[in-house]
């Protein structure tokens, strides 16, 4: 029997999944969408769809009521409070809690920021980068900037992830005890809005924002760029195979599992 699949999302990495999980398997529609609006409610009601892929960036709800999947398996990166509630009787993928993906993702995002930095017209060596937050992205950027002979200072709020960065060999600060520091950029891994226009004063240099939307600002400020969804932007092929690959391995395990209770 074929699976018919929907991926939506206007990040280029979900059209070209569309295109590489397509076979005699698996019939799929692609939707270059950045919200669940009317079209895309009629849509799932004609295709009924079996599986639906959704962006890592909850989609929009812009419909009373999200029509036309309610059979199907949903594999998604983030909920929002609305799709939670559209989605509580479903079975759910959340492939941002697998592991290898999250960590294969942060090393994808971490070489896409090279990527960018480099059309700025700037090399890395011997530059001196501000990195806030110590989580995986964070981990993976310094890693990489470190191994290109940058200098790279860590700036945290938890005093764990600030020991773990003096451990590593990093020089670290944490933020309630914000120094002054300088450095060609800095980038923020935070996924909240830390940076006030005071701390802003202190930290006089382009900022570069790889946490999620809405980004670490708590107001417009200049020399500020927010980042997200690096890999889908410049290695659309390798991003979509990461996330074919953490789809796919997820139902290989599930099949696993149910035939072991057969």
């Amino acid at each position: 029997m074929t699976e018919r699949w929907l991926v939506v999302g206007a990040d280029e990495r979900m059209k070209v999944l569309a295109r590489s999980v397509a076979s005699e398997e698996r019939t799929v529609f692609y939707k270059n969408k950045t919200s669940w609006d009317a079209e895309l409610n009629a849509t799932a009601l004609e295709f009924h769809p079996d599986v639906i892929v959704l962006p890592i960036q909850p989609l929009k709800i812009d419909v009373q009521a999200v029509l036309g999947i309610q059979q199907a398996l949903v594999h998604v990166g983030k909920l929002s409070p609305e799709w939670e509630v559209f989605l509580k009787k479903q079975t759910v993928h959340r492939y941002l809690q697998q592991e290898a993906f999250i960590w294969q993702n942060a090393a994808l995002t971490a070489e896409a920021f090279l990527a960018y930095f480099y059309e700025r017209k700037q090399a890395v060596r011997h530059k001196r980068f501000i990195i806030t937050g110590f989580g995986r992205v964070a981990k993976m950027t310094a890693h990489m900037l470190k191994s290109m002979q940058a200098d790279v200072v860590i700036l945290v709020r938890s005093v764990t992830q600030h020991c773990e960065a003096l451990a590593l060999g990093y020089e670290s600060y944490l933020l309630d005890e914000l120094p002054h520091v300088e450095g060609i950029a800095l980038i923020n891994t935070i996924p909240a809005k830390w940076l006030t226009p005071a701390i802003r004063e202190q930290l006089l240099m382009p900022i570069y924002d790889l946490a999620s939307a809405p980004g670490c600002v708590t107001e417009d400020m200049e020399q500020y760029e927010l980042l997200a969804g690096l890999p889908g932007k410049y290695f659309s092929t390798d991003a979509a195979n990461l996330l074919k690959t953490a789809i796919l391995d997820w139902r290989a395990e599930q099949c696993l599992k149910e035939n072991a209770l057969d």
